[in-house]
């Protein structure tokens, strides 16, 4: 299977682990773009299911298909599904290149079991080669990225600056190299102020599911959710 194939084929196997009711989170991306497409044309199947998206494009993608959205509710997620730019060994993730990093990360956080769909090339031994995606605020944002820069990245903002988030935020895209203990950069980059929240996704991955030039992979994790 080509890496388009694959994306449809991990999407597709992911419809099985949504439930027939309830809240379920729906991430942002060209493989969850599948998802999406997949789901609507089974919406009678999901009528009793409302979904929470993690981006302006995929609310209106979802809403065109006349599913239930919403982005207000008391509770837990029981499923999340989203994509990944990278993701290692351990379930770990590099996430955001679309600039939707903080609210998929509330999504999962916020979600029973989180589930990733991704192609084969997204799987990694380690973390880096994929740049970090960083979203900070407007205000100081020269000091927030020479305050990143001091952690030994080379760090620079997306489109320009020009790229705007759905939060009215900026994406810094920070190239810190390999990463031997994502966890630590992580922590690093949680006390800075002016910095939003970062694409690393540690310890919040359940299960992934890998589209394979002959199949499917599924890999299962035991999930820490970010600690």
């Amino acid at each position: 299977m080509d890496i388009m194939e694959q994306k449809r084929s991990a999407a597709k196997y992911s419809l099985s682990f949504i439930p027939r009711s309830g809240i379920v989170g729906i991430g942002t991306g060209s493989t969850v773009k599948y998802l999406i497409d997949l789901i609507g044309e089974n919406t009678d199947y999901f009528r009793e299911v409302t979904f929470v998206p993690t981006s302006i494009q995929t609310e209106y993608l979802l809403r065109e298909y006349g599913l239930n959205v919403t982005v207000s509710f008391k509770g837990k997620m029981l499923l999340d599904i989203d994509g990944a730019d990278e993701i290692d060994t351990q379930g770990n993730l590099i996430k955001g290149g679309g600039g939707a990093l903080t609210r998929e990360k509330i999504v999962a956080y916020n979600s029973e079991e989180f589930i990733v769909i991704a192609d084969s090339g997204k799987y990694v031994s380690q973390l880096g080669k994929f740049k970090l995606p960083i979203e900070i605020l407007p205000f100081l944002a020269d000091q927030t990225i020479e305050n990143i820069r001091n952690l030994g990245a080379s760090v620079q903002l997306k489109d320009s600056g020009s790229f705007v988030t759905d939060n009215g935020n900026l994406i810094a895209i920070a190239d810190f190299g390999m990463m031997k203990d994502p966890a630590s950069v992580a922590r690093s980059l949680s006390v800075i102020p002016g910095i939003v929240e970062n694409g690393l996704f540690i310890n919040m991955t359940t299960r992934a599911i890998e589209g394979t030039e002959a199949s499917i992979r599924e890999h299962v994790y035991f999930r820490k959710n970010g600690e």
